[in-house]
């Protein structure tokens, strides 16, 4: 359960690793997945660009390397759970000013509906506004960002998909605006854990990016990739993008897209084991058309 300023994040860390223990204790034979839904980003030049149109007939779906029959496409005009999760640690390179300069540019483009949480991250993560609507407590919330510590981004990753978006059966949208360069120290999560939870709660990570404050110095696989690439990853496998801290409008354009170019793509998954890791690959018939989507569909365990 999520306090008012603090939780810890390894609250669900060991559910990833307990589910496969007991689903490899008892899973027999293949299992075929339910009929799915996927959701389709269209990525349009400005936000003013016109509204996008999608049909089945313009889409290719391949899910575990086989093409799929698309059933329906429809926008999804629905509000948004949206997660700021701002890296707090004492090296990272942005100020905490400009941390509630960031929050708040994102809070005045939120729309009608939309709730929004606000969470600085170190070795724990730590909610300084609950989700909300409410525009002036966000404000107040954004003023309480401080540095401290090092940062676990991967622990706060899937401390944020077990505890909010997970819990929220009924909530269609689920974003995390992640503040950060990428670069994570001393998570008990792994960055694939991570990155799999994202896509198993159908979560879309946005990224501010920051200067990378390891300059590409190496680093052991076992830590995960360098930073630049983990905002990379996290961002086009949950089918996101990323933004410079300078890029103008972003806070527009992140909440521009969630509200008016989003998607949903139904189809029954043909010959597709849910019990093993399924690439998912979107081609659009347009040439000239963007469109975005997570890269898979992690195992889901029996």
């Amino acid at each position: 359960m999520l306090t008012r300023r603090t939780f810890i994040a390894q609250a669900g860390l060991g559910l990833l690793a307990g589910g496969r223990a007991a689903a490899q204790s008892g899973r027999v034979g293949e299992a075929l997945a339910p009929r799915a839904q996927l959701t389709v980003i269209a990525q349009v030049p400005t936000p003013d660009a016109p509204p996008t149109r999608l049909t089945p007939a313009s889409l290719t779906l391949y899910d575990g390397g086989t093409e799929q029959v698309i059933e329906s496409v429809e926008p999804d005009p629905s509000a948004a759970t949206i997660v700021f999760l701002a890296d707090n640690s004492a090296t990272f390179q942005v100020e905490v000013a400009e941390m509630e300069q960031l929050a708040r540019a994102l809070i005045r483009e939120l729309f009608a509906g939309d709730r929004l949480m606000l969470i600085g991250y170190a070795k724990e993560p730590e909610i300084l506004c609950d989700l909300t609507e409410d525009a002036s407590q966000l404000v107040a919330g954004a003023k309480l960002f401080r540095k401290r510590s090092t940062p676990r981004l991967y622990d706060a990753l899937l401390a944020v998909t077990e505890d909010v978006f997970r819990p929220a059966t009924t909530v269609g949208k689920r974003v995390v605006a992640l503040l950060s360069d990428g670069y994570d120290e001393g998570s008990q999560t792994t960055f694939e854990n991570a990155l799999a939870a994202l896509q198993s709660a159908d979560a879309v990570a946005y990224a501010l990016q920051a200067q990378d404050r390891t300059y590409g110095a190496p680093r052991a696989k076992r830590l995960g990739p360098k930073p630049a690439e983990a905002i990379r990853q996290l961002t086009e496998g949950t089918g996101g993008r990323a933004f410079k801290l300078d890029e103008a409008n972003a806070a527009a354009t992140l909440t521009d897209e969630v509200r008016r170019r989003w998607f949903v793509v139904r189809y029954a998954p043909q010959v597709a084991d849910v019990t093993t890791a399924r690439r998912l690959l979107l081609v659009a018939s347009d040439g000239q058309m963007i469109l975005r989507a997570k890269k898979s569909h992690p195992p889901r365990w029996r």
